[in-house]
């Protein structure tokens, strides 16, 4: 700035004006020129903290990603479990002199769960991402997620509204379950084998054990699809993180 301001003098006092407007154009294009460079540098730093900030983000959802994951393949486990058991019911029901393993029988009132976290705790910020096809697969897997929940709701339904009331109304529940010693060699069944033989028979057990199955069955099925959607997508999101 000393040395601008000597040349400005020197020029003012000799009187050359002509001179001394195309020094201070000259100034004036060096300094412009030092704002852009600036905004631009100002810019390049902001952008870099976004990216910085979207892949900490995106990390964060793959973390997500995995306690899902794992989740969703205990949910399966449990809902294998329970299909296997609902069929040796059906086929009890069709022919009776079918074996029944009464000690495991009483799973048919049980539910798994679905309660994923990735959307819950980023869906907003996902929707503020800058990356289209980043945001376009997550919001995707979303609505997935979206529409398991609702098979989900459907299968937790009819065993909380239907299966468990009409266990409790047919008195086929084992109270001495309840107080089996854990120390104890026998295992006490939950359900009265007496009572269910007899409840197989009737119709309106049948046709229960027969949406039971039909619920259990779409549960497992489209969250078998939201796994391998969840699988796929961890590998793209750690690919866009490499």
């Amino acid at each position: 700035m000393k040395i601008f301001r000597r040349i400005r003098q020197k020029l003012l006092s000799e009187d050359k004006f002509s001179r001394y407007l195309v020094y201070a154009i000259g100034e004036i294009v060096l300094v412009v020129i030092g704002i852009l460079i600036a905004l631009q540098i100002n810019n390049w730093s902001e952008a870099r903290k976004k990216k910085d900030k979207e892949a900490l983000l995106i990390n964060n959802i793959v973390e997500d990603l995995h306690l899902d994951a794992a989740h969703i393949t205990k949910s399966l486990n449990e809902v294998g479990q329970q299909l296997g058991i609902v069929d040796s019911l059906i086929a009890k029901a069709i022919d009776s002199s079918k074996t029944l393993k009464y000690d495991f029988v009483g799973m048919v009132r049980y539910s798994s769960d679905f309660q994923p976290t990735t959307q819950r705790n980023h869906a907003e910020a996902v929707s503020n991402l800058e990356n289209d096809s980043i945001r376009e697969l997550l919001q995707n897997y979303f609505l997935k997620e979206d529409l398991v929940s609702v098979i989900f709701r459907e299968y937790e339904t009819i065993i909380i509204n239907e299966v468990r009331p009409y266990l409790r109304e047919s008195g086929m529940h084992n109270l001495n379950a309840l107080y089996a010693s854990r120390d104890s060699l026998r295992i006490e069944m939950l359900l009265q084998p007496k009572v269910l033989d007899a409840e197989l028979k009737k119709v309106k057990f049948q046709q229960l054990l027969f949406e039971r199955r039909l619920k259990t069955e779409s549960f497992q099925r489209f969250l078998a699809e939201l796994k391998m959607e969840n699988q796929e997508l961890i590998k793209i999101l750690n690919s866009d993180i490499d």
